[in-house]
């Protein structure tokens, strides 16, 4: 349902129905151009349709309530995830959203928040009307005792470094041509933005998260994600702090227990410009005790001691918060464990042993639940079926669960502990630094030859990569989800390829080439766009 024309002017209630929030890209319904979401957490953008299907703008809200603290520790809150800033979310469905989260026991919510839906045109030109949502939204939380986690993120075509072959001068509907998840090119400009919003509310506001799962080339288009996050914290976090002190900067907001990332960034000088770090352990559809995987990465019992071992290394105790995971309840089952779903009883197991092991991490005081309530009512819509409450608002079993755990809690009774961690042999800790450290990155050009594309570029020597091709919808701007043409090469041992395809399929329209890994191999993936 698009916002009445009387909330804001028509321009502006088109350009914000788009807006992605973060912990969630924004895709949009397969009927009625309502927005879709997709949660955050995944690996590959095929895999997730990220699990952030949401607006990169308005991400979720969560609920929180207090654990016992050990001693010396902080007391923890648990949250939920909602997309309440969403242009088809009326202020009155917002009001009813929060009063959900208040009968859970809500203490925190974590809600994407849209750099470009507030700055939609120009530097320090404000939208009014998205501004007037966020005050909604910040009065009625604050009002019924929910904290706010805000997560920041969105470029605006103004200060993308997307090629001029999508922004097209800003003209049209550039946030439909994915101009909004490259990075910005000047990280001043995202800095003073976000100082701007942490002025504007204060201490009204607990907490802000940078960007959204900067690992994921789907949220973060750059050669260097890397080293242009590293970039975008560093200049943040003083901005945001000379602007009012008192707000908590969160940092990281890693799909999956990303530990290589997250060594990746301190090696980058990240440490010192974050109050919390934080990641989204997705277990796939395995518990989250599940200790049988090939990687620390998809495990949340073995990832998030895996990024806290990362960051001991560098002599770093800042707290870890857990700002997305949860289990979808749609029907697809199959051989994959990635794209599977589980049924609503286990869902509502295992949302109790993730808080329940949560307890036992001192240094985990946050930890929020994707998705409050499910964005699609298809079966088959893994993205859409995370929520504790159906699209109809009828709650799932996992609903009564997170009540249950929330009182249990708040009454102090204790849980029995889940399982021990796995054993040290297969902990980030017992492996060498080389495979813990190294996290290696893929380069690739395209360029026109006669009638002949070129791809040249590098990736890890020795190594299976995938080559896809995306053709551009003249008609909407956006990349096909499906490549056009995939084929599988390797890559010699002097780290080098280059690749010949017929031009004939290419002399007209815009194409994406990206050059990706097979498997799990430990190596980002590259892109380039080739124009008609």
């Amino acid at each position: 349902m698009r916002c009445p024309a009387a909330q804001r002017p028509p321009r502006a209630a088109e350009r914000n129905l788009a807006k992605r929030p973060a912990a969630i890209r924004l895709a949009r319904a397969r009927t009625g151009g309502l927005p879709m979401s997709r949660p955050a957490g995944r690996r590959q953008p095929f895999r997730r349709l990220s699990l952030l299907a949401s607006l990169l703008a308005t991400c979720g809200t969560a609920l929180a309530l207090a654990f016992p603290a050990s001693a010396g520790a902080a007391p923890h809150l648990a949250g939920v995830q909602s997309h309440v800033l969403w242009a088809n979310v009326s202020n009155a469905e917002m009001d009813r959203q929060l009063d959900r989260m208040k009968q859970l026991g809500a203490g925190i919510t974590r809600v994407d928040v849209g750099w470009a839906s507030i700055e939609p045109d120009a530097k320090g030109q404000h939208d009014s009307w998205y501004l007037g949502r966020l005050d909604h939204l910040v009065q009625g939380a604050n009002a019924r005792g929910i904290k706010l986690l805000l997560l920041f993120a969105e470029t605006p075509c103004w200060a993308s470094t997307a090629p001029d072959s999508l922004k097209q001068g800003c003209r049209g509907a550039w946030w439909d041509r994915d101009v909004q998840n490259y990075a910005p090119r000047h990280m001043s400009d995202y800095a003073d933005a976000l100082a701007f919003v942490v002025k504007r509310y204060g201490d009204q506001v607990y907490s802000w998260e940078i960007w959204n799962e900067p690992n994921q080339d789907y949220f973060f288009h750059t050669d260097d994600p890397v080293g242009e996050y590293a970039k975008m914290v560093r200049a943040a976090y003083p901005a945001a702090k000379a602007a009012d002190p008192r707000p908590i900067i969160v940092a990281g907001s890693l799909s999956d227990s990303d530990f290589e990332f997250t060594d990746a960034l301190y090696r980058h000088g990240v440490k010192g410009y974050f109050d919390a770090w934080s990641i989204h352990p997705y277990s796939d559809d395995r518990s989250p005790l599940d200790t049988a995987v090939d990687s620390p990465r998809y495990s949340l019992v073995l990832g998030v001691p895996a990024v806290r071992d990362v960051m001991r290394r560098y002599g770093d105790d800042k707290p870890i918060w857990l700002t997305e995971f949860g289990w979808s309840t749609c029907n697809v089952r199959g051989p994959v464990h990635w794209q599977n779903c589980v049924d609503r009883s286990t869902q509502a197991t295992y949302l109790k042993r993730a808080f329940r092991k949560m307890r036992t991490w001192s240094y985990v005081p946050v930890g929020i639940w994707f998705n409050l309530k499910n964005t699609s009512s298809a079966p088959d819509d893994r993205v859409g079926n995370y929520g504790l409450l159906s699209q109809d608002d009828s709650p799932k079993p996992a609903f009564a669960a997170f009540r249950e755990i929330a009182h249990e809690l708040q009454d102090g009774s204790s849980a029995s502990p889940p399982p021990a961690t796995p054993p040290p042999s297969v902990t980030p800790a017992s492996l060498p630094p080389r495979h813990v450290l190294r996290r290696r990155h893929a380069v690739v050009h395209v360029a026109r030859r006669d009638s002949t594309i070129v791809i040249t570029g590098r990736a890890p020597r020795r190594v299976v990569a995938k080559l896809l091709v995306f053709r551009q919808d003249a008609r909407t701007g956006r990349f096909e989800r499906r490549a056009s043409y995939r084929w599988r090469f390797a890559v010699g041992r002097h780290g080098h390829f280059r690749l010949r395809l017929h031009g004939g399929v290419f002399r007209s329209g815009t194409w994406r080439i990206v050059v990706r890994p097979t498997g799990r191999a430990h190596w980002h993936k590259a892109a380039a766009v080739l124009g008609g």
